[in-house]
């Protein structure tokens, strides 16, 4: 089960993990899949290949053996196996010939070959295998126990435990030990498995400090099995089916038209309602950038959401605080000028070559200096009214909304990390190359689409304006029907 946000703790702006905080340090470079997982790929080709009961029976007698030839071992590692004396391995290896035949970890010496591991090449090298069939069982192996919840790697951290307890280097109650003996006799559907799986791989987590990790016997696993396949990348592609976009965005522009005469006609130096209308068909206009561009499933309309979001808790916001602050409609007029002054001041100081840039410095000199010359205009440059928009979401009671739609959407403005993954990425399912990522220069993927959620958020500043303008019954009727 996963941890829930109230769980983790949060110390200096930082959501920390209860597993985090609990093991500190120790947590780090401990990834079971690119640390661990190689080490013990033996383990996981023995069961592979014989099955779960068989397969858990044969590696306790090797299991067995292993500490009998050296009792040193802290965990059975494949890195340290392969740095035993040549008479430890022979013995083991003999072993392990002796009961399974060589075919088995055959597979490993297309990785650890006789150049650099002489003793565990001649007596598992198998020419009667092809390097190909090699490579498909040490991929299968790594694809199933990749996962560290999955049932094969379990059953592989299973037998480290094993190893451990039979070294008698780590201890628990008695109580606990039962519950662990009785792994290899359920079946991973049984009901007590939800017990003693997870038990499973937070015993063989506490191991984690008796290992020693070799860091250039990983490096080598994962560079040499990376080169001997090719990519196979799989994109993720959302529908976009929106054909009451048009029929939306037309209903908005009647809506947009009655008032926009309204304010002419009754009261055209109405600065509340002027702000409210620009803050509205600056919203509109996103969406109709991503109606008419197609830009439903895109990076840029996530962008346009987000402006849709932001500019209806700011309009709560300044409805919500009209009373209590004189003239709110000029200051967040003269906040915004404010800061294109910012700019424009900027613009005339700097030494570059401006004339060939998307920034019109001329018009914006017009702007600035639209109403009152500049000289009387301050230049705020931090959060209107001093509270930054999920201060001002929680006051207007849009908590939820800031947290599950504003903050996602913002990774996409920030060009965050998340947001690259998740559009600029495309995974590739070879588990040699660790699962890992190349660039969708190519723009084959796509993602999810933001029109019903630019639609229903759209719709809430409507009703904000049918609130004290009284929209046409007929056309907030039409226009909230596309949000169901």
């Amino acid at each position: 089960m996963k941890s829930k946000l109230s769980d983790h703790i949060f110390k200096k702006g930082k959501f920390i993990t209860p597993w985090n905080n609990a093991l500190g340090s120790l947590s780090k470079m401990q990834s079971w899949s690119q640390n661990r997982l190689p080490e013990y790929l033996w383990l996981g080709l023995i069961l592979d290949k014989y099955g779960r009961e068989k397969g858990l029976e044969k590696s306790y007698y090797i299991l067995n053996k292993l500490y009998e030839i050296n009792k040193k071992l802290t965990v059975p590692a494949f890195s340290l196996i392969l740095k035993l004396d040549s008479e430890e391995q022979m013995k083991l290896y003999s072993y392990i010939t002796e009961i399974m035949g060589k075919q088995v970890l055959a597979p490993l010496t297309l990785l650890y070959t006789y150049s650099d591991y002489q003793e565990f090449s001649r007596w598992f090298c198998e020419p009667d295998i092809t390097p190909s069939d090699r490579q498909k069982s040490i991929d299968m192996v790594l694809k199933e126990g990749y996962f560290h919840q999955s049932e094969l790697a379990t059953d592989i951290r299973f037998l480290v435990s094993y190893f451990s307890l039979l070294t008698g280097r780590i201890h628990m109650p008695k109580s606990q030990l039962d519950l662990i003996l009785e792994y290899p006799y359920l079946e991973h559907s049984n009901e007590r498995m939800r017990i003693i799986r997870p038990t499973i791989r937070s015993m063989e987590m506490m191991l984690l400090h008796l290992e020693i990790l070799d860091v250039q016997f990983l490096e080598d696993f994962w560079r040499r099995i990376s080169k001997m396949s090719e990519c196979k990348l799989f994109c993720i592609n959302f529908p976009n089916n929106e054909s009451d976009a048009d029929k939306y965005i037309e209903t908005l522009h009647r809506i947009f038209d009655y008032l926009s005469n309204c304010l002419i006609s009754i009261n055209p130096l109405d600065k509340k309602m002027l702000v409210l209308l620009g803050i509205t068909v600056y919203s509109y206009k996103r969406l109709l950038e991503i109606v008419n561009h197609n830009l439903y499933n895109t990076i840029a309309a996530r962008g346009a959401i987000r402006t849709v979001i932001e500019n209806y808790i700011m309009m709560k916001y300044l409805m919500q605080n009209e009373n209590t602050q004189e003239n709110i409609w000029d200051k967040f007029q003269y906040y915004g000028i404010g800061l294109y002054k910012v700019v424009l001041a900027r613009s005339r100081e700097t030494q570059s070559d401006l004339s060939n840039n998307h920034i019109d410095y001329k018009y914006m000199e017009l702007l600035v200096n639209e109403y009152i010359d500049e000289e009387y205009i301050d230049m705020d440059t931090s959060y209107f009214d001093k509270q930054n928009i999920r201060e001002k979401a929680i006051s207007v009671g849009e908590k939820e909304l800031y947290g599950l739609f504003y903050d996602y959407d913002s990774s996409y403005e920030h060009g965050l990390w998340g947001a690259i993954r998740e559009s600029s990425l495309i995974k590739c399912e070879s588990p040699a190359h660790q699962f890992h990522c190349v660039p969708d220069y190519e723009n084959k993927q796509n993602l999810k689409n933001v029109w019903p959620d630019c639609v229903k958020i759209m719709n809430k500043s409507i009703v904000l304006l049918n609130e004290l303008y009284s929209i046409p019954e007929h056309l907030l009727k039409e226009v909230l029907n596309f949000d169901k």
